[in-house]
């Protein structure tokens, strides 16, 4: 028997496909579905069985299929009432959505929502995104909007770039755009960056957190095209935080960044950025950050780096940290030390304790 076969199987993927695919054909030849759905003990397993069966049911009768859906626990709802809205969009979006849309709040008809217009954000995004825009409900709408959006960026990223920055309402606008500058951190990070600038430049009253969301991405792809994008962004706190998070980065991944490239930076973005890299260097080699730590000039960035030294290296080696910290002669630094010892977390924020000059 099939069902038993494909149960033994021990790759989870392919156990995974093979029930489905059996559950399509089982439907497709009146086979009893639903006690061979029962007679899967593996909850997991039984769910792909089950997708199958309501894949291929709910090209034929829509309906039916989601009045069976109704029927079951909230596990198997929420798992399986997606992938019925998908097929019926495809083929009926009016009636899909009628059906949606009429659903209790909760976390079936969230899902549903999602699926309903990614489908239909697959053969015609601008059509989805104008009735996302139009469901009644703040919560309905927002998050229909974002399935459009991840959909839409997948294929075009461009015209959903335009399409974002040309809404009029200003909540709408600032979650759009704030969800299309995700997905193309994702996609194309470079593009992305580009693409943030020149909204930030255009629109006054954009969000400027879209900063820290591209560099959030971006950094771990492309970190030294973000860290010089970051460089040249306006001042902000938002600017500050995310040259902080990507110094730390780039000094566990790229020595030369340390030794070489920082002493090239502008005094302030060198401000920003000594404490992170300090604590990483901390954390990962406390004899180099010593040395790292003798080339920088006396002064309130010193202080901060010396004291996140010490925080990352004693999240590590506690006691390694104390004797250093002991052994320093009296002064602003050992002081600085000290404080880094008590207060390990000292490397967040902007660095220096200061954002960059507005």
């Amino acid at each position: 028997m099939d069902l038993a076969r494909f149960l033994e199987n021990p790759d989870r993927l392919a156990r995974e496909r093979n029930l489905e695919s059996l559950g399509a054909r089982d439907l497709a030849k009146g086979t009893d579905w639903q006690s061979a759905a029962a007679s899967i003990r593996d909850l997991v397993d039984r769910g792909a069985y089950l997708k199958g069966v309501i894949s291929a049911w709910a090209a034929k009768n829509p309906r039916a299929t989601v009045d069976y859906l109704g029927t079951l626990n909230l596990s198997s709802r929420v798992s399986l009432v997606p992938r019925a809205v998908s097929v019926w969009a495809d083929q009926d979006p009016a009636g899909a959505e009628a059906w949606v849309t009429s659903l209790a709040n909760g976390e079936v008809r969230d899902l549903a929502i999602e699926s309903l217009y990614r489908s239909w954000a697959v053969r015609n995004p601008e059509t989805a995104a104008s009735k996302s825009l139009a469901l009644a409900d703040a919560a309905s709408r927002l998050r229909a909007l974002a399935a459009v959006v991840r959909e839409w960026s997948a294929n075009d990223l461009a015209a959903v770039g335009r399409w974002a920055s040309d809404l009029s309402d200003p909540d709408l606008k600032d979650f759009a755009t704030m969800a299309v500058a995700d997905e193309m951190s994702l996609r194309a990070p470079s593009e992305a960056m580009r693409w943030a600038s020149d909204h930030l430049a255009k629109d006054p009253r954009a969000n400027p957190a879209i900063l820290s969301l591209v560099a959030s991405k971006a950094g771990f792809e492309s970190p030294h095209e973000t860290f010089d994008w970051l460089k040249t962004a306006r001042p902000s706190p938002e600017a500050a935080s995310s040259l902080a998070g990507i110094a730390a980065y780039l000094a566990e991944e790229d020595p030369e960044f340390v030794w070489k490239e920082f002493d090239s930076l502008p005094e302030e973005i060198r401000g920003i950025t000594a404490a992170p890299i300090a604590s990483t260097l901390g954390s990962q080699d406390p004899e180099g950050g010593k040395r790292w730590l003798e080339r920088l000039p006396e002064g309130p960035a010193k202080d901060w780096a010396t004291s996140a030294f010490t925080g990352g290296w004693a999240t590590r080696y506690p006691s390694e940290a104390e004797v250093w910290v002991l052994s320093l002669p009296e002064g602003p630094q050992k002081e600085a030390a000290k404080r880094g010892l008590s207060q390990p977390n000292l490397e967040s924020g902007s660095g220096s304790g200061r954002p960059l000059s507005p």
